[in-house]
């Protein structure tokens, strides 16, 4: 007797409920696209994993309709701070809001899929099917092929346009496509290339308990010691992290033993400056986990996508792990969505490695490099360190700045991809800021006027009355919004002066910049851009 059974056609399958997967359900069913989402698991994770959520992630929270959902469970503008040998060497306390949200906040993981998947059911053409195992996958120039396990143990095949693979650092689609992992830069080594999966890895002790409200700190606190590298975090509701590094010799079930995790925070605490009063943790979770840094040699192939921790793995250190797949997830989407409802040709998917794959190899660099600096175990390079921090960058005011203003985080920003052919825009490619502006006689974040829709913005000095727009009707035909916003409101983002129009995609990267003089051609090259889909 035949077990299986066939499905019909589904343009979109997502494979793995993490917190990617869930993201690119939720921005697939805001543009109307059947899509199933396909996770192995009988329900979302328990553990808490990701605990950072920057700027650029609550951006794209906000670009899924689920801000003030999210905003009420996380723990914003949280500063950090750079111990060694009882002294501070280091703080970050950044008070930017160029993204129009804190550049630093911690968040409850589950808390935070579960308000993500509550989005999904917002949305009648996304199905979530839970203890669905893919077993195998193929494709052609027309189509994917999926073979599912069911919980009955029956067989579904699955038939679909184009599969997005969330399904983690372990990814067995990317195994499939024997797609390699390698260490960031890794092409441009001369080491010998294989097939094989490379990264380097650290193993860490990572603990979440509870403390008082009252003695709740608000900030990262990084122990630089090279004898124990260990970090805490402060988390919602009294929540609160410590992680600490596994050395030679260590055995992790010593490590995970109630005492030793609270001997180990009490000795760590004793090394910190003005100590506050602490009491025996309330331990909710413990765990051994593996830090990886590593980023796969492409991010696509054929009509599969990688995205999230199937992509990239990377250190913990610059909580960019869980954003870059948010980030993934928002550049992939509106492309497909454009691609599948026949607004644009498929060559537009080619350009999410090529957009995607420099900037994710940027964050895992960082991380890694941001782990070397602030956490060896080597006392010579650790005394390098705090000579470095205490007698250069704290006395050069510019490099003390960039530091405190976390401006040492690399900036997003796209030199090739879906973008105007122009010449000394500085501005193509970059992420559009989010200022609060006026609309209507209201104060709102620009990107609940522009909407999630390619944008032109007429930047304007003074009031003037509301003419007809360059682009009324062929920004119609096209799907561009219109709309008119003071230029002063972006012009602290920016050093020089802005040209009067940009134009914006739907996940708020600039197009380019220019001025009334070459709106023709402008014109003229987004048609056949947005029709021909011809990659720049």
């Amino acid at each position: 007797m035949d077990n299986t059974t066939s499905d019909r056609f589904t343009p979109v399958v997502i494979v793995g409920a993490g917190p990617t997967g869930l993201t690119a359900a939720n921005l697939l069913g805001q543009a109307g696209i059947p899509t199933l989402l396909l996770e192995q698991q009988a329900h979302l994770s328990e553990y808490p994993k990701a605990i950072a959520i920057d700027d650029e992630g609550l951006r794209i929270c906000q670009a899924m309709g689920l801000l003030d959902e999210i905003g009420a469970h996380i723990l914003p503008a949280v500063d950090a701070c750079y111990i060694s040998h009882g002294r501070y060497f280091a703080r970050v306390s950044p008070t930017s809001y160029r993204n129009g949200h804190p550049l630093i906040s911690t968040f409850h993981q589950p808390t935070f899929e579960g308000i993500l998947l509550q989005g999904v059911q917002r949305f009648a053409c996304v199905n979530v099917l839970f203890q669905h195992t893919l077993k195998s996958v193929a494709q052609d120039e027309q189509a994917v092929s999926l073979t599912v396990l069911t919980p009955t143990g029956t067989l579904r095949h699955i038939t679909c346009a184009y599969l997005l693979a969330c399904d983690g650092g372990k990814s067995d689609i990317r195994h499939a496509l024997n797609i390699p992992l390698q260490p960031p830069l890794a092409r441009f080594l001369p080491l010998r290339r294989t097939r094989k999966s490379a990264s380097r890895s650290e193993r860490w002790v990572v603990i979440d308990c509870l403390e008082h409200h009252e003695l709740q700190e608000k900030q990262i606190i990084f122990f630089c010691n090279p004898s124990r590298p260990a970090v805490t975090l402060p988390a919602p509701n009294g929540g609160r992290r410590w992680e600490f590094m596994l050395l030679p010799g260590d055995r992790e079930e010593d490590l995970l033993q109630p005492a030793t995790i609270a001997a180990l925070i009490q000795q760590t605490r004793a090394t910190q400056p003005d100590a506050p009063t602490t009491t025996t943790p309330q331990i909710i979770r413990r765990a051994i986990y593996a830090f990886h840094a590593a980023i796969a040699t492409r991010f696509s192939q054929g009509r599969i996508f990688l995205l999230g921790d199937a992509a990239h793995l990377m250190p913990p250190f610059g909580g960019q792990g869980m954003n870059s797949g948010l980030r993934d997830a928002h550049n992939l989407c509106w492309k497909l969505a454009m691609v599948v409802q026949e607004q644009a040709e498929p060559q537009l998917l080619e350009t999410y490695h090529q957009e995607r794959h420099p900037h994710a190899e940027q964050m895992v660099l960082f991380s890694s490099i941001l782990g070397l600096l602030i956490m060896p175990t080597q006392r010579p390079l650790a005394l390098l360190r705090d000579l470095f921090f205490r007698g250069i960058v704290q006395r050069i005011a510019p490099l003390r700045e960039a530091v405190e203003t976390m401006r040492v985080k690399p900036q997003p920003g796209y030199t090739q991809g879906f973008l105007l052919t122009r010449k000394n825009d500085r501005y193509r490619g970059l992420l559009l800021p989010q200022p609060t502006i006026t609309h209507n006689g209201e104060q709102t974040l620009l990107d609940e006027v522009l909407g999630n829709s390619f944008a032109l913005i007429r930047l304007y000095a003074t009031p003037v009355e509301q003419d007809k727009h360059p682009l009324d009707e062929e920004g119609q035909a096209l799907g561009v919004h219109c709309i008119d916003i003071e230029a002063k409101s972006m012009q602290p983002f920016f050093q020089k002066q802005l040209p009067p129009y940009l134009l914006v995609r739907p996940d708020k990267y600039i197009m380019g910049a220019f001025t009334e003089a070459e709106m023709e051609r402008v014109i003229g090259e987004m048609r056949a851009l947005l029709c021909g889909c011809v990659a720049r």
